[in-house]
C-alpha cells in the first residue's frame, strides 16, 4: 500500500501571496511604462494568467484601493477613465521586487531540475549552490517533499544493487541543490520499508548503514509515484514563472525572450 496525503491545489497563495496582492501586483506590472484602460487590464489579465477566473469587478475594486493608498492614480478623460501609477506605487513595486524575486529566482532553479528530471522538458542547469538555508522551508511548504524524495529514492534503488539514505541525501544536493531533513529522509525510508516499496538489511553489526532494495511493490509504484510528483512541480512551475514575468521590469522580460 503507499501511503498518499492530499495537497491543496497550487495557487498564488502557495507563493505567499494572497489574490489582492496578486492583482495589485499585475496593476503595478502593467502600469509600470503607461497607464491602462480598466478593462484592457482586465482582458490582459485573463489572457496572461489562465487557470483562474479573474473579477473585473475585484481587479476594479483594488485598482480603486491603491487609489486611495496612493499607489495609483485615476485619471478621467471625458466619459472614460484610466490608470496610471505613482511614485509611492513604483516603490511598493520594488519592494516586491525586494521580497520575492530572488527567494523565487533560488526555488524556481530546484524546480526546473526536478521538472527536467521528471519529464524531460526544459533544460539541466547544474547546481552552483544548494538552495538557502532561509529559502528551504519556502520551498518544502509548496512542493511534496514526500514524492520526491520517494520519486529519487526509488529511481536510484532500481538502477544500482542498493541505497543508503546518506546516498540518497547527497544525490538530492548535487543533482537538485536541495535536501529535506535528515531526519525526515530517515523516517521516510522506514515508511517506505513499512508500505513494502523498499526492503532493508543493516551493513554490520554496528548497525550504521542500512542498504535498501526495491522491491516489485516499490516497482509497480514508481511511475504513479513520478507521475504525482511531476505534476506538483509542473504546476509550481507555470505559477513561479507567471509570478517571475510580474517581477521583472518589460526590459527584462523583453531580454529573456531575445
Amino acid at each position: 500500500m503507499v501511503i498518499k496525503r492530499k495537497q491543496e491545489n497550487v495557487s498564488v497563495e502557495t507563493f505567499g501571496l494572497s489574490q489582492r496582492e496578486f492583482l495589485t501586483l499585475f496593476l503595478l506590472h502593467e502600469l509600470q511604462e503607461s497607464p491602462g484602460y480598466p478593462a484592457d487590464l482586465h482582458q490582459k489579465l485573463k489572457e496572461t494568467y489562465t487557470g483562474k477566473v479573474h473579477s473585473y469587478d475585484y481587479l476594479c475594486k483594488v485598482a480603486r484601493q491603491l487609489t486611495e493608498s496612493g499607489d495609483l492614480q485615476l485619471i478621467k478623460e471625458t466619459r472614460k477613465k484610466y490608470y496610471s501609477t505613482t511614485a509611492k506605487g513604483d516603490e511598493l513595486y520594488k519592494w516586491y521586487q525586494e521580497n520575492f524575486k530572488v527567494q523565487l529566482i533560488e526555488v524556481k532553479k530546484v524546480i526546473d531540475r526536478f521538472v527536467y528530471d521528471l519529464t524531460g522538458s526544459g533544460t539541466y542547469e547544474p547546481v552552483k549552490h544548494e538552495l538557502p538555508q532561509e529559502h528551504r522551508h519556502y520551498f518544502s511548504k509548496m512542493v511534496s517533499v514526500m514524492d520526491l524524495v520517494r520519486y529519487v529514492t526509488l529511481k536510484a534503488a532500481a538502477t544500482r544493487k542498493h541505497v543508503y539514505m546518506g546516498e540518497i541525501a547527497e544525490l538530492l544536493k548535487t543533482r537538485y541543490g536541495w535536501i529535506s531533513s535528515k531526519g525526515y529522509l530517515y523516517d521516510l525510508a522506514s515508511e517506505m520499508e513499512a508500505t513494502n516499496l523498499l526492503i532493508g538489511q543493516w551493513e554490520g553489526e554496528r548497525r550504521t548503514k542500512r542498504f535498501l532494495k526495491i522491491t516489485d511493490e516499490g516497482i509497480h509504484h514508481y511511475k504513479q509515484i513520478a507521475d504525482s510528483a511531476a505534476y506538483r512541480v509542473k504546476e509550481i512551475q507555470h505559477y513561479l514563472q507567471q509570478i517571475l514575468s510580474m517581477l521583472n521590469t518589460r526590459i527584462e522580460n523583453n531580454s529573456e525572450h531575445d
